[in-house]
């Protein structure tokens, strides 16, 4: 009995090192929904006013699309760096914000406490995300470029630097 209980600890051990050294919060597997040089696909959201939003209707702009959740402490850690990097980004970019807390209220209350300019969707429980994108771990963060097609996409925690704000902004200077 005692055996089997260590070999359990052991294997709840292995899986809580694989979470942390990915750095995303709910880890089971990598997104297989989107592919880099593909076009991202439609996902059917909320505004926090409950009117329906597709990403498509941002073609034309650089969109970058975060998701996120209340309960995922990585996503609160880099929360602070992720909007100073924001502030940097030239004026023909979009930052989409798309929780995927269970609860909307939830979701509101967090943003009242840590506000930005981000655009705010939400994706009760990961439906869409999970559906569509193919989403098992949070954060994740997808770069669109004016046509629609993925150009870059990034799971748990990230460098919000120089480097991505050269990348982000060379798309929207058509690079």
């Amino acid at each position: 009995m005692l055996i089997i209980k260590f070999i359990r600890y052991i294997g709840l051990v292995g899986l809580l090192s694989l979470s942390f050294f990915h750095g995303g919060c709910e880890r089971a597997g990598l997104s297989s929904g989107v592919a880099v040089g593909k076009p991202f696909p439609e996902l059917k959201l909320v505004t926090y006013d409950n009117e329906p939003f597709d990403i498509r209707q941002l073609k034309g702009k650089v969109v970058i699309v975060k998701l996120w959740a209340t309960w995922c402490g990585v996503c609160r850690e880099e929360a602070p760096q992720f909007l100073a990097f924001s502030k940097q980004l030239d004026d023909s970019v979009v930052v989409v914000s798309i929780s995927v807390d269970q609860n909307l209220n939830v979701a509101r209350e967090y943003l009242r406490d840590h506000p930005d300019d981000f655009l705010q969707l939400f994706d009760q429980s990961m439906v869409q995300s999970k559906l569509v994108l193919k989403v098992n771990v949070i954060p994740q963060v997808y770069v669109i470029d004016q046509e629609g097609i993925l150009r870059y996409y990034m799971v748990g925690a990230n460098d919000w630097g120089e480097d991505m704000l050269r990348k982000v902004n060379g798309l929207s200077l058509g690079g």
